[in-house]
């Protein structure tokens, strides 16, 4: 099974070179939800207070060895988890504009580095980059195809925390990596990052070694230096070393997350889920198991040749805690150190929903269920976007997959979805500058709101009949002209919204 994943990651990857220019009333009782928002901080002083309990006992117990904690899943009953009902809802509809959700809006272009290929993306020509971008509101980092790059929140070069060198083939507009071969950062790992710290997964193909590593960027700035062009040893990874997992380990994380100044969390791809049943680890600084969480969805006596690559497990920090939503789940956790995945919200599709062994299964007929795309959380709103019928590049090619946006009013406890549907993500329309239509793809502690464009997005907005018929004013029109005619079309320019 490993082998087939891993091969289908190329042929994924392969296949995007194909894609064409673009990849009733809720049953919420208000009240609760209010109460749900205030005690938010009171959520996040539990969590500290009990990671700070679980570090005392941990110096305790060190010279024991490893120890382990039973999961917890338990509801709150004084704050049962929301219910966001998507089907019965789909009525309830808004024009939704930026305005709805910001007030004020920024561009910021990131310096090139002295390498330039660090921050070149493959597919720069459409509005869904490969790159992703991670920011602490203090510093923003940068992983793209060939590496890490870290830049000030004014965009700024800092510094190269990793480049790869080895694995990767590009074939005109199209890129593939082979997991046998690689050796960096897996491009489609994102890092995390919490108070300053950069957590990243370092994979070695060769040797089948992987190592969790924690990064903490020094204070210098030497923007003359030049990559290095030998490919060094697998201790030459940047940072401390978490873990290190080899071939008789079954932990292969896809993401991996701070939770406390000497705890982390690994999160299984799903085939490992599939052969150990855990979904989430926890570990303390020194790799000890602290808790195992179980993954009930796992991958268990599929007999096809092939599958359907399926959706991703949504993961994001919030107020500090990381939260998940595991792939075709309904249910939203947030981790409350070391070992509780307390239950907060209930994403329903009703009837509609697809469950994970129907959705890896590529002759069951998704065309009338509905699916989570994405989702991104700030203290007022839940932004979801979910499809008709699954997202693939056969599907997009044949117009088949519909993309749908709704915005979650977290404070009126009340979803309101945007009319009608699209062939390909698109975002809300700024009525705050006439830029590019915006919508998240990341949230800082803040709240502040982030999407990666390339300049030859912003040039094409500029050019396109929507920018010259919309009713913005002459004078941000012509500073949107402005902006883009000084853009390069691989220039990359991160738009922060508040």
């Amino acid at each position: 099974m490993k082998k087939n994943f891993s091969i289908a990651i190329l042929i994924f990857l392969l296949l995007l070179i194909n894609i064409s220019c673009h990849h009733n009333r809720l049953k919420t009782n208000e009240k609760e939800l209010a109460k749900e928002i205030l005690v938010q901080e009171k959520t996040k002083h539990e969590a500290e207070k009990t990671a700070q309990e679980m570090e005392s006992s941990e110096t305790k117990n060190r010279s024991l060895g490893s120890f382990q904690k039973k999961e917890i899943r338990s509801v709150d009953k004084q704050r049962p988890p929301v219910k966001i009902d998507i089907m019965g809802t789909l009525n309830n509809t808004r024009k939704l504009r930026l305005s709805d959700v910001a007030s004020s809006i920024r561009y910021v272009k990131l310096q090139t580095p002295p390498d330039t290929t660090l921050i070149f993306d493959n597919f720069f020509y459409r509005d869904d980059l490969m790159s992703t971008i991670r920011s602490d509101g203090e510093e923003i980092i940068f992983q793209g195809l060939f590496g890490i790059t870290r830049f000030n929140m004014q965009g700024k070069y800092q510094e190269t925390i990793w480049k790869n060198e080895r694995g990767i083939k590009v074939m005109g507009q199209g890129a593939a990596w082979m997991p046998q071969s690689f050796f960096g950062v897996m491009p489609n790992n994102p890092v995390s990052i919490l108070n300053g710290n950069i957590f990243y997964t370092f994979t070695d193909g060769n040797t089948g070694t992987t190592q969790y590593m924690r990064y903490k960027p020094g204070s210098t700035i030497d923007i003359s230096v030049q990559s290095q062009k030998e490919v060094p040893g697998l201790g030459s990874a940047p940072g401390d070393t978490l873990s290190i997992s080899g071939m008789q380990r079954l932990e292969l994380f896809d993401w991996i997350y701070g939770i406390s100044s000497d705890t982390w969390a690994g999160i299984n791809s799903k085939t490992t889920a599939g052969e150990t049943g855990s979904l989430l680890v926890t570990y303390n600084s020194i790799g000890d198991t602290i808790c195992q969480f179980t993954d009930f969805d796992r991958i268990v006596n599929f007999s096809h040749g092939s599958y359907r690559s399926h959706a991703k497990l949504t993961s994001y920090y919030f107020n500090e805690l990381v939260t998940i939503k595991p792939e075709y789940n309904d249910t939203v956790f947030r981790l409350i150190p070391p070992n509780r995945l307390l239950p907060v919200y209930v994403i329903d599709f009703g009837e509609y929903k697809v469950n994970y062994m129907d959705g890896l299964n590529p002759d069951f007929d998704l065309s009338e269920k509905y699916m989570l795309y994405s989702l991104h959380e700030s203290n007022n709103h839940l932004f979801i976007r979910f499809t008709k019928n699954h997202d693939g590049p056969t599907n997009r090619k044949k117009k088949v997959v519909k993309f749908y946006n709704a915005i979650f009013f977290k404070k009126e406890g009340k979803l309101f979805h945007h009319p009608g549907y699209t062939l390909a993500p698109e975002g809300l329309t700024n009525d705050l500058d006439g830029g590019i239509p915006f919508w998240p793809e990341f949230i800082t502690p803040q709240g502040e709101m982030m999407k990666l464009v390339s300049g030859r997005v912003f040039k094409d907005y500029v050019n396109s009949e929507d920018f010259k018929k919309s009713t913005v004013s002459k004078e941000n029109k012509q500073k949107q002209i402005s902006m883009a005619s000084g853009l390069r079309p691989t220039d990359m320019v991160v738009v922060i919204v508040k």
